[in-house]
């Protein structure tokens, strides 16, 4: 085939230059004579031949050289053929290779023929082609790359790659030859020049050039442009793909990347390129990592920093992290190189915690968007997934609530949200490293970072545990194992330098005990513990990369548990998170291990069903560890979402409560770590079981709620029902393999040794007492420390709360069930362990305690407490039947022991908080207590003789059905010291059983010191609430008792020995006297103490029965009782039991109690009943008290309690009060007989202590009793002190009456509009009582009698707003009182002075301006009439003694000005509110006639110079108001502030409508003539002269609006006639007008104009000619008008 071809191409030369190129032509023809002369057996023989001949070739030399394309053509297809059959001659290769450049230029297949020859020319001339003739090779094919044409470009590079993997291929060949071959020259590394052989060389000089080529720079070796930058990567990356071990062989070549090729990468990266170039650079920095770390350790910290950095949203690009991520990925699924990553830089100092930095980077990236992957309460399916792919299991498991009853919808995904993470939408086919064909970044996923994210977590957690779980289990053997891990704890326990790691860890390291089970100890060995192990440096590493990075994760994976993941990336990360938690958990680094063990409990639970608390939260240097984990190493925050602030305990809804397939996944990982880490767990083990309690919590609260029929079994070997569903199939055995699990965790236990089983029984026993201390809404929190034994740190508890109809119950049933059904199963497989006789050792402290605690917690299912007492009665049932064999002595002490622990085992019933302050306790303990009590009286009955010094601890057993109240509960049982209270009916009448048979058969057997203890029992027994009768058959008892102290001694005298003792304690020391007379004595006021005490029991008919007691016990004995005595018990028994009284009453009112205003009624009457009681004792022995040495102050404390009472503001107590004290001060006739201070102080008490007028706050409103016993008391106060009676002491009982009626109410179906009330008539004989000879008293009581007359028609701020009195008829009275009283006093100057008359005045004109207003009337006369008629009669009897009056002395404007107000009020009436129009016509007669008998009482005085112009002009103003019959325009009258004549030639628009008359006008032409009257000449006195100047401007006013209105409405009306009443009007002004003869001084003169007698026409005279031009032809109005100007001219003279 090569000879035809070279013949043929040949031939073709020579015929082609036959004409044109001798010289090739004769070459040419040369070669072919000597190619025909060879022979041609073969073709390697044709070859060789060929291979000598160097002239052979020249024909298709000089034909590339003439750059001829035809013979260039048939030239490079003869020399590639030469080429690959090997038959060049190697002396003519450099002659080749510049043809071969030469035709470089020239057509496409001549170029593609030059890079086919060029593989094959490296390949078959290698040792030939060194040096420059290799740098001639790879010219040519860069020549040919940079060619326009794809295709030969495309195939230049390929071939340019294959050159230079050839290059290195010869480096590796002579790297495995013999090192004989001689170096060629030295070359520069970091270290200094060394010495390499050729293809070395070659392999530096190109390595270099090519980098130096990529950078855009000149090379040193290759003779061609600068290469592309991105074919320039792709060329290194092949380098270091195919030769990297060659390249880490040579020092020379890391040099040339350690100082070219990796900081220019690094800056490619720095820089904002295209995503085809940085693709490329990071595909070498990727190979640089993975294969080169070591060597470049320097430059991959930089670059790995570089990538941290880029993966922070401003670094960098999407697509740009999506790069750097790829790469992590790659190298997490590399666990050697992450721990060869983490021990060259975290480990070192100095450098960068490239790994640290790179998780929490992971950690911020996480939480960047956490709508995108659909973080929320909980895991979710991402959206849009269909159920028929893979993950539609998890889907339509989860979103199955409704249907299975225990799955919740996922939360947070709705047809318009598809975030999550998913491997349909969150993945690429081919990741962006290997996307080397596209020039443009592809569009990736939003998510696609974050399942790159996920997958670099779970590569390193993987990595992690593939490298140290194996180490866990050793080659040794078991036995051996562990008595080496057994020397070396000692060692270590013994060494004095251990630091706090080394401390902890052997903590976790199990010792096995000295009394091995049957089984044996499984035990952990520690990969750290390995010493000797050829990896442990490695080991070591790792436990650092846990140590370091394990907050960074699980802030990241915590994140991810809470997104929307699909089935494939939840499952991955929940086996990433397990593996990494029981890597932590054997290398015992106990802080990571909790928090991933919390984490995942915390999701193996909805967090809404435990939001309270987080599960096991430990405390990490002072801090908690959501506060550790949240903060990255630079400080920030870098937990998200996720990390949420511990809040208080929340109520949530059982509906969102809900378990789904993922919980239950979480919660089987908790258990398998548990079995894998159970001997080292410690504390941790309250993880699990708290979780593994609220799981199967939550589980069976679903099933009864929702009424669940998917037919699971709780028990792993549970059948399935038929009638599940697939989704509740799945859903079953997901529940039956946690159930499986949970179930080997606790056989697991068998094989832990005696440390670790007592740690996780503890643990499981805490739960318990964490469930007792529930709220009532039963949560689960953590429970006091009560046992050492059982302190596990409560950093570990969380709290759950529930709410929903009738689930309280069920859940703390089935919380603490699952706990002792633990409890039981963990006793069954440790029962090898419990066998010995190593109590504190094998658990059987911890058992008992607990169940003694279960027993006692009222916060316990009944069946649960139940359960636990069998289990313990069980025990003391064997421990019993154990001491059969004992000695009499040992059984004495048992029994003994007995009758305390019957004590012990009530108290500890109640012993918790709040229990022990429960009324009411559980059915449970009443029937626990009820049996211990029924043991008391068994005891009682077979062995009470060998009580013999036990009856204390017998009287405890029978009080312990009372428990003692504190201060709050003795609020609210009323009481005001301790009181015991009962806590059931039942446990009273079991336990009154036992006290019966004291009383009736051991009374006398009892010792004296026992009676103060039986004083209290009875007092118990008759203060509890559950039985009355036994309360009433326990004060019999009390009289048993204090007849049996009186019959014990002959005489019962009281003088001597309660002298001293002012207190219960005292006197109970003293019942203890050796003396029986004195100790009898004492217990005798001991019990009436206790009763004492009884008469503030919150039962009203057991009060009022101790109250009758006591004093039935006192008028018994009250005759034997010398007045010393009577003080002590006054001051011991009678004022301390109204004193408490009053305290036990404020007491209730500062409570809450039900029924708050009844239960205060009830102590109001129980009040009344002692003020009853004490008054008759009072009354009885008044004379024997009174002679008590200290007697005042008896008294004052009688009246202090006395105030109390009327504090309480209840209307019924005020009275009895008020009663009790009348009552008492009747018995005194003078002052002497009590003394003037004990008078004062009844005066003080009934002046301060007026009744409340808004009415008692519990609903009694009439306070009419109260305020008649008020006043009755006043009738027995005042003879007292009405001989020395004082201005101001007047003035107070006057303002207390007008308190009295103002802050009085009416009862319902009684009016007060006609007659009087009780409480009315009460006052106004108190008023009428009064003296009044004293000065200044006549004033006050005139005053108070004006108040009583307005007080019906005005507000006042002291009147009572409930069910107010009309006050009417005492408004009628008190105007004829006040008028008499005024009239009797009114010679009287003080009463004018003072005001009193001005008072009384302005009281009358409130009813006469409020006529036609005023709708509440009663009989005749209206009130308006009957104050005008008073007030008429008051004026007729005061301005003749008022005119009398010297100006000097008094100042009477203001009488005047209320006399002017009076006026104006009688002439004022609204019309339009009056009944009928004959009421208006008699009504007017009646004012008409009352203002001219007051106008003839005033008008001679009012003109007097002593009374102010204002007074004057504002009756002259009233007058002309009140005169005007017709409505004037508005502009007509003088605004406020003008003269009235302001305005008098004003003109405006008139009005043509009809103007209705003044119903009152006959009044008003009165006044209008009264006004004419005024002004009018008479004597021109003075007076008159004043009085006139006030009147004429507003006649002038006056008759100028009525003229005005004629002239401008009367063009209006055209034809139509005036109407009739103002034709009238105007007509009768007009006439009026000219008759009138002003007073010459009324009127100031006019400049130029002389008149005398008609100054007012003057005014009127322009008004006048403009009514003559709008008269017209009204000739009436002509003439009137033409009189009015004939009376002006004859003034003027014309």
């Amino acid at each position: 085939m090569t000879a035809q071809l070279l013949c043929q191409e040949l031939a073709n030369l020579i015929q082609e230059s036959k004409r044109k190129n001798t010289e090739l032509r004769n070459a040419a023809e040369q070669s072919l004579s000597d190619l025909k002369g060879l022979p041609t057996t073969s073709e390697a023989q044709l070859a060789a031949d060929l291979n000598r001949r160097p002239s052979f070739v020249r024909p298709f030399l000089l034909a590339c050289g003439t750059r001829n394309a035809k013979y260039a053509g048939n030239a490079i297809v003869c020399l590639q053929r030469l080429v690959v059959s090997n038959g060049l001659p190697k002396e003519t290769l450099k002659e080749v290779l510049e043809a071969f450049r030469e035709c470089s230029s020239l057509g496409l297949d001549i170029q593609l023929k030059i890079l086919q020859a060029l593989p094959s020319l490296l390949q078959n001339y290698a040792e030939s082609l060194t040096g420059e003739l290799l740098g001639a090779t790879l010219h040519v094919c860069c020549l040919l790359h940079g060619s326009k044409t794809a295709v030969v470009s495309n195939t230049a590079a390929a071939t340019l790659q294959q050159l230079v993997v050839s290059v290195l291929d010869k480096v590796a060949a002579e790297d495995s030859e013999s090192s004989d071959v001689a170096t060629v020259a030295e070359v520069q590394t970091g270290n200094g020049d060394i010495a390499v052989r050729t293809a070395a060389l070659d392999a530096y000089r190109l390595l270099n050039d090519v980098c130096l080529l990529t950078e855009g720079r000149k090379p040193d070796f290759l003779q061609t442009a600068p290469l592309p930058q991105n074919f320039g990567l792709e060329l290194l990356e092949s380098i270091l793909t195919n030769h990297v071990d060659t390249v880490l062989s040579h020092p020379e070549q890391i040099h040339v990347l350690r100082v070219r090729l990796v900081p220019f990468v690094i800056k490619l990266l720095s820089e904002r390129l295209t995503f085809a170039t940085t693709v490329r650079a990071m595909r070498l920095l990727h190979i640089i990592f993975k294969r080169m770390l070591t060597a470049l350790a320097s430059e991959c910290e930089m670059a790995l920093s570089l990538f941290n950095h880029m993966l922070d949203p401003e670094a960098a690009v999407s697509w740009k992290r999506a790069l750097c991520l790829e790469i992590w990925r790659s190298i997490h699924s590399e666990p050697a190189l992450v721990r060869s990553l983490y021990s060259l830089y975290d480990e070192q100092d100095g450098k960068r915690n490239v790994l640290q930095d790179h998780m929490s980077g992971l950690v911020r990236l996480s939480v960047e968007k956490p709508t995108v992957i659909g973080i929320s309460q909980q895991s979710t399916v991402p959206a849009f997934i269909s159920q028929s792919e893979d993950n539609s299991e998890d889907q339509a498991a989860m979103q199955a609530g409704a249907a299975a009853g225990i799955i919740g919808a996922p939360l947070g995904v709705t047809e318009h949200n598809a975030h999550g993470i998913s491997v349909r939408w969150s993945t690429i086919r081919v990741q962006c490293l290997d996307q080397l064909d596209k020039s443009d970044a592809p569009n990736l996923p939003p998510t696609y970072i974050y399942s790159l994210t996920l997958t670099c977590v779970n590569s390193l957690s993987e990595g992690l545990a593939r490298f140290l779980l194996p180490l866990n289990m050793s080659n040794e053997a078991k036995g051996q194992r562990k008595q080496r891990l057994i020397s070396e704890a000692d060692k270590k326990n013994d060494s004095s330098s251990s630091d706090a790691e080394s401390s902890e860890a052997q903590k976790s390291r199990v010792e096995p005990s000295k009394h091995q089970s049957s089984r044996g100890l499984r035990l952990l060995v520690n990969p750290l513990d390995l010493d000797r192990h050829p990896l442990y440096g490695q080991i070591r590493t790792s436990s650092r990369i846990v140590e370091s990075c394990w907050p960074a994760l699980l802030a990241t994976c915590s994140t991810f548990l809470n997104a929307a993941l699909d089935s494939d990336f939840y499952h991955a990360l929940v086996r990433s998170f397990q593996k990494f938690t029981q890597v932590a958990g054997i290398l015992c680094l106990f802080t990571p291990r909790d928090a991933f063990l919390t984490t995942l409990g915390k999701h193996a639970v909805p967090s809404t069903f435990g939001a309270a608390y987080a599960v096991g939260s430990p405390v990490i240097d002072g801090r908690s560890l959501a506060g550790r984990v949240s903060e990255s190493p630079g400080g920030e925050d870098v937990v998200g979402p996720n990390a949420r602030p511990e809040r208080g305990r929340q109520s949530i809804e059982l509906g969102t409560a809900t378990l789904n397939t993922r919980n239950l996944l979480c919660l089987r990982a908790l258990l398998n770590l548990g079995i894998a880490l159970g001997p080292t767990l410690q504390s941790a083990w309250s993880i699990i079981h708290e979780t593994l309690m609220q799981a199967d919590l939550m589980i069976s609260i679903s099933m009864k709620s929702n009424q669940y029929r998917s037919g699971y079994n709780p028990k792993p070997n549970g059948q399935e029902s038929a009638e599940d569903t697939s989704i509740q199939g799945n859903l079953v055995a997901e529940i039956n393999a946690v159930y499986t699990a949970a179930s080997r965790l606790f056989e697991s236990t068998a094989d832990l040794a005696d440390r670790a089983f007592l740690d996780a029984l503890e643990s499981l026993c805490c739960l318990i007492r964490h469930a007792q201390d529930a709220a009532p809404e039963l949560s689960l929190k953590p429970a006091g420390d009560k046992h050492a034994t059982c302190a596990v740190p409560q950093t570990h508890r969380r709290m759950v709360s529930f709410s929903g109809p009738s689930t309280g119950g069920d859940v703390a049933t089935a919380s603490n069930t699952f706990v002792l059904e633990k409890l039981g199963e963990m006793v069954r497989q440790n029962i090898h362990r419990l066998q010995r006789s190593d109590e504190a050792e094998t658990g059987w402290v911890i058992i008992n305690e607990t169940l003694i605690d279960v027993l006692s917690s009222s916060d316990m299912g009944n069946d649960v407490r139940m359960k636990a007492a069998k289990i313990l009665n069980a025990l003391v049932v064997t421990v019993s039947t154990s001491s059969a064999s004992a000695s009499q002595n040992e059984l004495d002490i048992i029994r003994r022991r007995g009758l305390t622990y019957l004590r012990n085992g009530i108290d500890s019933l109640y012993s918790s908080s709040p229990a022990h302050r429960k009324v009411s306790p559980q059915g449970c303990e009443i029937e626990i207590h009820q049996s211990s009590l029924r043991a008391l009286a068994s005891i009682l009955e077979q062995c009470g003789d060998s009580i013999g010094l036990g009856w204390d601890i017998v009287f405890s057993i029978i009080s312990s059905v009372f428990v003692e109240s504190g201060p709050e509960e003795n609020t609210k049982r009323l009481q005001t010291h301790s009181t015991p209270v009962s806590r059931s009916s039942k446990l009273v009448r079991s336990a009154f059983a036992s006290l019966q048979l004291i009383c009736s058969d051991f009374v006398t057997c009892l010792p004296q010191s026992c009676f103060p203890t039986l004083l209290d029992t009875l007092y118990s027994f008759c203060s509890q609430e559950d039985d009355f009768n036994i309360s009433f058959t326990t004060t019999t008892f009390f009289w048993n008792v204090s007849d049996f102290l009186q019959n014990k001694v002959q005489s019962f005298h009281l003088d001597g020995p309660i002298n001293h003792p002012k207190n219960e304690a005292g006197l109970s020391k003293l019942a203890k006297d050796s003396d029986p007379e004195t100790s009898s004595a004492a217990l005798w006021l001991c019990l009436l103490l206790r009763l004492k005490a009884m008469t503030t029991d919150p039962r009203l008919e057991v009060r009022h029965g101790a109250i009758h007691t006591t004093f039935r016990i006192f008028d018994a004995c009250g005759d034997q009782l010398s007045s010393k005595a009577w003080g002590t018990c006054l001051e011991l028994i009678i004022l301390d039991m109204l004193y408490a009284n009053e305290r036990s009453y404020q007491s209730v009112k500062l409570s809450l109690l039900p029924n708050h205003n009844k239960t205060r009624r009830g102590w109001d009457e129980t009040a009344i009943v002692l003020l009853g009681a004490v008054t008759k004792l009072f009354e009885q022995f008044s004379e024997t008290m009174i002679a008590v040495d200290d007697f005042r102050k008896s008294w004052q404390s009688l009246l202090q309690n006395l105030l109390r009472f009327l504090g309480r503001g209840s209307l019924d107590v005020d009275a009895s009060s008020f009663a009790t004290l009348s009552s008492i001060l009747s018995k005194f006739d003078t002052v002497e007989s009590l003394g003037g201070p004990s008078i004062d102080m009844a005066w003080n008490l009934w002046l301060e202590n007026l009744p409340p007028s808004e009415g008692s706050p519990l609903g009694n409103d009439d306070n009419q009793p109260a305020l008649i016993a008020y006043l009755q008391c006043l009738r027995n106060v005042y003879p007292l002190i009405e001989r020395n009676l004082q201005l101001e002491q007047a003035k107070k009982i006057l303002g207390q009456l007008r308190l009295c009626v103002t802050g009085s109410t009416i009862t319902s179906y009684s009016s007060d509009v006609d007659v009087l009330t009780t409480l009315q008539t009460e006052v106004l004989h108190c008023v009428t009582m009064i003296r009044t000879d004293l000065p200044g008293v006549p004033s006050e009581t005139i005053q108070i009698l004006a108040f009583f007359v307005a007080l019906a028609y005005e507000d006042h701020a002291e009147l009572s707003d409930r069910k107010r009195p009309s006050y009417v008829a005492l408004s009628k009275i008190a105007m004829d009182m006040l008028s008499k009283s005024i009239l009797t006093h009114n010679s009287s100057h003080s009463i004018y002075a003072s005001g009193a008359v001005n008072d009384a005045l302005s009281a009358y004109a409130v009813p006469v301006r409020l006529k036609y207003r005023w709708s509440l009337e009663g009989k005749d006369p209206p009130t308006w009439r009957k104050a005008t008629t008073s007030a008429k009669s008051v004026l007729e009897g005061c301005i003749p003694v008022i005119r009398k009056i010297q100006p000097d002395k008094i100042d009477l404007s203001a009488f005047w000005d209320k006399v002017v107000e009076l006026i104006d009020s009688i002439i004022d009436a609204n019309c339009d509110l009056c009944p009928s129009a004959s009421n208006i016509s008699n009504d007017q007669d009646f004012d008409a006639i009352t203002f001219t008998e007051i106008r003839d009482l005033i008008t001679p005085a009012i003109g007097s110079s002593n009374i102010h112009d204002g007074i004057r002009r504002k009756y002259t103003q009233s007058l002309f108001n009140k005169s005007i019959i017709h409505e004037p325009h508005p502009d007509d009258l003088p605004r406020p502030g003008q003269e009235p004549l302001a305005k008098l030639q004003s003109t405006h628009i008139g009005r043509v409508q009809r103007l209705p008359p003044s119903p009152r006008a006959k009044l008003s032409y009165i006044l209008l003539d009264e006004l004419f009257n005024l002004v009018a000449v008479t004597s021109s006195s003075s007076d008159r002269i004043k009085l006139a100047q006030a009147a004429a401007p507003f006649l002038i006013l006056r008759a100028g609006v009525t003229l005005k209105a004629y002239i401008l409405d009367q063009p209006l009306r055209g034809l139509r006639p005036q109407p009739l009443t103002q034709r009238r009007e105007l007509l009768y002004m007009l006439k009026k007008l000219a008759e009138l003869d002003s007073e010459p001084k009324a009127i100031p003169d006019a400049p130029g104009v002389v008149s005398e007698h008609k100054k007012h026409l003057h005014r009127l005279y322009p008004l006048v000619l403009r009514a003559l031009k709008a008269a017209g032809r009204d000739e009436e109005m002509m003439s009137a008008l033409q009189e009015v100007l004939d009376a002006v001219g004859d003034d003027f003279g014309i």
